[in-house]
């Protein structure tokens, strides 16, 4: 029996290991999030900029929209793939929509619309619903939810999803850096494996550009983050947003030692920069120190802008 137990710990390790060694060579595919309406020379002109293209195009939808269809034509059209962030509020007064109603069925005609179109590309879309829900600034934030109708939410607009046959759309369990308050764990608004394709990551850099704020290394807002959900689940991870303001410190830098972080992390199967200026100087102006060396940080081979193989087989 313990020869047994040995043995199966054993395969275990080695598929285990296996599985990183895949995810080591496969590289990690390039993203961005450029615009609220992103189109076709937007995505030509980070590719003339830093000389890649982003193979992973965010764009984020409230309630009761659908993606663009002009942003479906020429973000597919370019060879790029998008990262859908719906939001489940009204973005001008940032108002949540009722969740009791949802999971009552009153909004499934609108869900299933949503997924009709996204099963129409016939390519691959990256989902990231009700994102970051281990915080407290969103509406949908199981700090105000709970865990349990935060989960049954999620469920319930996947659920739909494949119900009408979406199966090209990849689930993204997007979570912040870091539990606010410290209560809110992650872990505790996870959907399940069923309903997460992928894990992904957000976090910046504020420097002090906040007066609650300090410069942090990207290995510093990610590292504790990345290592327990490696620990925890089997899924590829994506660093869904990230970047850095400059106030505070040297931003070239920043670019610098982020970028070689992420060929470090293993399990790292995309990364999406947040290149627009909104609450602080986000962006990397291709004219400006920090554009120039993301520029020469993209030059390594480790940074794909095509997914050939599909991502990690998914």
């Amino acid at each position: 029996m313990i020869g047994g137990i040995i043995g199966f710990v054993l395969s275990a390790v080695l598929v285990f290991f296996t599985y990183a060694e895949k995810l080591s060579t496969d590289g990690c595919l390039t993203g961005a999030f450029l615009s609220d309406d992103t189109t076709a020379s937007d995505i030509r002109q980070f590719r003339k900029d830093y000389g890649k293209k982003p193979y992973i195009v965010m764009v984020f939808v409230e309630w009761n929209a659908f993606v663009r269809a002009r942003t479906i034509k020429e973000v597919y059209g370019q060879g790029s793939a998008l990262m859908v962030t719906w939001e489940p509020w009204a973005f001008v007064d940032k108002k949540g929509i009722d969740f009791d109603r949802l999971l009552a069925g009153g909004y499934d005609d609108y869900i299933k619309k949503f997924a009709s179109q996204l099963k129409g590309v016939k390519k691959d879309v990256y989902m990231r619903f009700a994102h970051e829900s281990n915080g407290d600034w969103y509406p949908w934030s199981a700090a105000k939810l709970g865990n349990e109708k935060y989960v049954a939410a999620y469920r319930h607009v996947k659920d739909i999803f494949d119900a009408v046959g979406a199966s090209n759309v990849k689930w993204v369990f997007s979570v912040n850096w870091e539990d606010i308050p410290a209560s809110n764990n992650f872990a505790s608004s996870y959907p399940g494996d069923a309903y997460a394709d992928y894990i992904g990551i957000d976090g910046y850099n504020w420097g002090t550009a906040q007066s609650w704020s300090r410069w942090m290394s990207f290995s510093e807002i990610f590292k504790k983050r990345y290592d327990a959900i490696a620990a925890k689940y089997k899924q590829p991870i994506i660093i869904s947003e990230f970047s850095s303001s400059s106030a505070g410190g040297d931003k070239r830098l920043w670019v610098e030692e982020a970028m070689q972080s992420l060929k470090a992390l293993r399990r790292v199967a995309a990364f999406v920069v947040f290149n627009v200026d909104k609450e602080t100087d986000w962006s990397l102006p291709i004219g400006t120190a920090a554009g120039k060396e993301f520029k020469k940080q993209l030059e390594n081979d480790h940074f794909k802008s095509n997914n050939k193989r599909r991502l990690y087989g998914k």
